[in-house]
């Protein structure tokens, strides 16, 4: 039996349409924005979808949310012109939907910054207060989106609510989890719940970001430095796991998921997102433990031979490497900086024929596979 309004819809764009009658309606906007756009890697097989929508210049057009495999895999913006010739600017001035293949991709304005392997693009229109925006979509099947999928997408659009901007967010009281920090003067608006993951009560946070970065563990300090410092932090999303410590003195670790905001017209940019407990306790020196302590060596590196001698401190017991040889490629040759170990007899004959010095220069094609 076939109710009213349903013949002819594909069981598929059914399932979508009741799941996005279900999300959950008391969610915070972006969060029930993620939500919607995950249905897109279900009932349209995307591998990546995306909002785009105008920021603080009219004529930018600002990634909000994403899901799915990074964007930079198809050669996909942060934000495009909205009176450029991209797919987002199209749909946002026509109000239709479009559909590209490789071929018509190729032949794009963006065509020098696409990978290599094929996909299929579908950008629709987004309705907003202001005044809209556009959702994107990537296929890698061959044939690209079917007319269920498209259906699916169409769907999707239609539920998509894009979030007040955060800048008309300023003044209100932030969700227990979130924080809100101005990029210019390191001042930071935080929950309640951030502060007491940091062990913090709300009588000892000054409002500066320091204060938070002092009670991190110092493995972890320069990458969770790389997001919050504006030099260093691309806009888009981020996400890191890092521990603090806690009074009793034991790490914690927790995870924070940062956007960075471009600023303009006098206001700075600032970096908002939420910091929660990470979904599982660590222990001991694991593979993340071991990438922030490498990070925490090469931040202190100053020249090339520094940082391989950091490189070889700190990865050849985890790798189990009986030598490892850091090099860099100067034309056709391996310049190799540091060896571990030093002795000549520990490595080829070949290295040690053209052995300078300290170490051997040889090229590529002769490098033995360490």
């Amino acid at each position: 039996m076939v109710s009213e309004g349903t013949e002819g819809r594909g069981a598929r764009t059914l399932r979508a349409e009741l799941a996005l009658k279900t999300l959950t309606i008391d969610l915070g906007s972006r969060e029930r924005l993620r939500r919607v756009l995950e249905q897109s890697l279900v009932f349209a097989d995307a591998s990546f979808a995306g909002v785009y929508t105008p920021g603080d210049d009219a004529d930018l057009l600002c990634l909000v949310e994403s899901v799915g495999v990074p964007r930079t895999l198809y050669g996909l913006r942060d934000g495009y012109p909205a009176s450029g010739g991209s797919p987002v600017a199209e749909v946002r001035r026509t109000g239709d939907a479009v559909w590209f293949g490789p071929a018509e991709l190729a032949a794009g304005c963006d065509a020098r910054r696409l990978p290599s392997g094929e996909f299929h693009l579908a950008a629709l229109p987004v309705r907003g207060d202001r005044g809209g925006g556009c959702l994107l979509a990537v296929s890698e099947r061959p044939d690209g989106f079917d007319a269920e999928d498209r259906a699916c997408l169409a769907l999707i659009a239609e539920a998509v609510a894009i979030p007040v901007p955060a800048e008309a967010l300023v003044g209100e009281d932030l969700a227990a989890g979130a924080f809100d920090l101005a990029m210019d003067t390191g001042r930071v608006e935080v929950g309640g719940d951030v502060l007491d993951l940091f062990g913090l009560g709300p009588g000892d946070f000054d409002g500066k970001v320091e204060t938070l970065l002092g009670l991190t563990v110092p493995e972890d300090l320069p990458s969770l430095m790389s997001v919050v410092e504006a030099d260093h932090m691309a806009i888009g999303d981020r996400e890191l796991e890092f521990r603090v410590l806690q009074p009793s003195g034991t790490p914690k670790w927790l995870r924070l998921r940062g956007r960075l905001l471009p600023g303009g017209d006098g206001r700075p940019a600032r970096l908002v997102g939420t910091v929660g407990a990470a979904s599982q306790l660590r222990s001991g020196v694991n593979d993340v433990a071991r990438v922030q302590r490498l990070a925490a060596a090469l931040a202190m590196a100053g020249t090339v031979r520094d940082v391989s001698q950091a490189v070889v401190a700190a990865l050849r017991k985890p790798l189990r490497a009986d030598r490892i040889a850091p090099a860099e490629l100067e034309g056709d040759r391996l310049v190799v900086t540091v060896l571990d170990p030093p002795e000549p007899e520990a490595w080829p004959e070949l290295w040690r024929l053209a052995w300078r010095s300290e170490w051997p220069d040889a090229p590529v094609r002769t490098m033995p596979t360490l």
